[in-house]
Parts: C-alpha cells; structure tokens; sequence
C-alpha cells in the first residue's frame, strides 16, 4: 500500500519511492536497479567498478556496500613484511 501512496501522492522528504521498493524487497518482491547490481558484486560476478558505472546511484551504492568495500581493502592490503624477510646474508 506504501508504493501507491508515494505515486498518488507524491515523494516527500525521507519518503521516497525507492524506501518503499527497498522495504518491500522481501516481503513484496520488490527489486530495484541498484540492489540488482550489488549482488552480482558481492558474489565476485563483476567487480565493483564495473557496477558502479551502471548504477542508477553510484554513491548510495557505494554507501550501502560499505562494509563489502571496507573488507575487500582489508583483505588486499599489502602486508607488513616481517623482519626475516628483510634481513639478507651475503655471502662471497
């Protein structure tokens, strides 16, 4: 019933069209475009630059793939490299 009210009434602040998609995507089946792309992100079908390009919201999306993003820098970031693997022995 929310969807309809937004159509027939209009967005208001905080109210939107898209907060009703997303509300209603588990109980209603709804889907948007964004949510669409961010699966196939999380899943490593496509990477997260290629999906942002397509979003319809780049930077909600980025938002809402917050905690994806933060974890896949933790995970590639160099390590810190341990003293026996910087000491060298020379020999001649």
């Amino acid at each position: 019933m929310r969807t309809r009210e937004y159509i027939e009434k209009g967005e208001s602040e905080g109210k939107s069209l898209l907060d009703a998609m997303r509300d209603g995507s588990t109980t209603d089946g709804m889907q948007h475009f964004d949510a669409e792309i961010e699966r196939p992100i999380r899943e490593g079908t496509i990477d997260a630059d290629t999906g942002f390009t397509y979003a319809a919201n780049a930077g909600n999306l980025r938002l809402e793939m917050a905690d994806f993003l933060e974890e896949q820098r933790r995970r590639c970031k160099p390590q810190k490299p341990k003293e026996s693997d910087t000491e060298f022995e020379f020999t001649r």
